[in-house]
């Protein structure tokens, strides 16, 4: 059972036109936070905090969802905004529930699914590209990465060793990206798997074991370089397209980078 617990608070950070999702890391706590940061046709960036999502507007912020506990959020072609709410029933029935929520242009909130428990099937997966399609993993298949179509088609998109994917980024060409471990890989429209980037983190994630080295949200820029948040390390990596990696940012202080987007002047 995974569990959710919040950190203390969230910074948004501008270096370089790429907007960076910030948490302050207290030493010794293990949480999982989220990588929920994304940008609509119009340059606006939404982000949450776990408790509500915010819209930033030409350096403005705005509430534009509350009381919604969401990890990721996904922005589809039309510029409606989706995230989740996930919730804990407590420690006598030990069991979280969820829902699917969609936030159209002109702040119009509805329920695409409604509360269900969690983890007990596949309902709904918010790593979704711009046409609409789904990627997910299932709870007890670690030997297939799914695909669903918009109207609600399943198929097989790739066959291998998954155990232990923790994000999936679907690409502008079709291709997925996905964190393993320590390491990025990219699979092809045609499920051919390929190694992007390995031994990314220098330092365990919670300074529990040096097999903890866990990178955290993974995207890409107009120019095909890859870029992770490597939440231990306190940095972004940029991961050319010849395979070099680089350090593109370091945080300040006891802050980490959790997830980023490049804006609409980005390269």
């Amino acid at each position: 059972m995974i569990l959710f617990i919040c950190f203390f608070s969230f910074n948004i950070s501008i270096m370089k036109k790429l907007f960076f999702l910030l948490l302050f890391l207290p030493v010794g706590v293990l949480a999982h936070p989220g990588i929920a940061l994304v940008k609509d046709s119009k340059g606006n960036i939404y982000y949450s905090d776990l408790t509500q999502v915010w819209k930033i507007t030409n350096g403005k912020k705005t509430i534009v969802v509350s009381g919604v506990h969401t990890h990721e959020l996904y922005i589809d072609n039309k510029d409606n905004l989706y995230g989740e709410h996930v919730s804990y029933s407590g420690e006598a029935t030990d069991k979280y529930y969820h829902y699917l929520w969609r936030l159209k242009p002109g702040n119009i909130l509805d329920t695409i699914f409604d509360k269900t428990q969690a983890y007990l099937f596949d309902d709904y997966s918010l790593a979704r590209d711009k046409a609409g399609f789904e990627y997910y993993l299932k709870l007890k298949d670690s030997l297939h990465i799914y695909k669903k179509s918009p109207d609600g088609k399943e198929s097989v998109f790739s066959s291998g060793n998954f155990n232990g994917v923790s994000w999936l980024h679907p690409q502008k060409d079709g291709s997925l990206l996905y964190v393993l471990r320590n390491s990025v890989f990219r699979i092809k429209k045609g499920g051919e798997i390929s190694t992007i980037a390995t031994n990314i983190a220098s330092k365990p994630t919670f300074s529990i074991s040096e097999n903890n080295k866990t990178p955290w949200g993974v995207w890409e820029n107009d120019s095909g370089n890859v870029y992770v948040a490597v939440l231990s390390d306190q940095v972004v990596k940029k991961i050319s397209a010849n395979g070099s990696i680089s350090i593109y940012y370091t945080s300040p202080d006891n802050w980490t980078p959790l997830h980023g987007v490049f804006d609409n002047n980005g390269q």
